[in-house]
């Protein structure tokens, strides 16, 4: 026979208020995972939009000036050693500020410590 608790849907660890606790995280986690979803699908068309544009680019390059697709290589491998792995990435590392010489990380502009500006490159994330 079932405690009048559990005949009015209550129970002895939280009762309803557990339920509504756990479907309102579960409505969050599903919302979650639909924002996540289509945040992916956007970066997938961009990331295929812009190895379309690179592709066009290298062609037409490649087609006017003459220069073959080892050449194209030999930059690539180039740049990417250039934090010093072969990765297939170019993460750039912590530099020193020519000012006051603190190790920074290379996201910001300026030195956090004395206001040095530093040039970056266009293609710095």
């Amino acid at each position: 026979m079932p405690s009048l608790f559990g005949m009015y849907g209550y129970d002895r660890f939280g009762g309803r208020s557990a339920d509504i606790g756990a479907a309102a995280d579960a409505q969050r986690a599903a919302s979650q995972a639909r924002d996540a979803e289509q945040r992916v699908k956007a970066l997938e068309e961009s990331v295929a939009k812009t190895l379309l544009i690179c592709e066009s680019l290298w062609e037409i390059v490649r087609d006017r000036a003459g220069i073959g697709d080892e050449t194209l290589f030999e930059k690539l491998r180039e740049i990417d050693l250039r934090d010093g792995v072969l990765d297939g990435k170019n993460q750039a590392k912590p530099t020193e500020c020519p000012s006051c010489k603190r190790r920074l990380s290379n996201r910001h502009a300026r030195c956090l410590y004395c206001g040095y500006a530093f040039e970056k490159s266009t293609f710095e994330l």
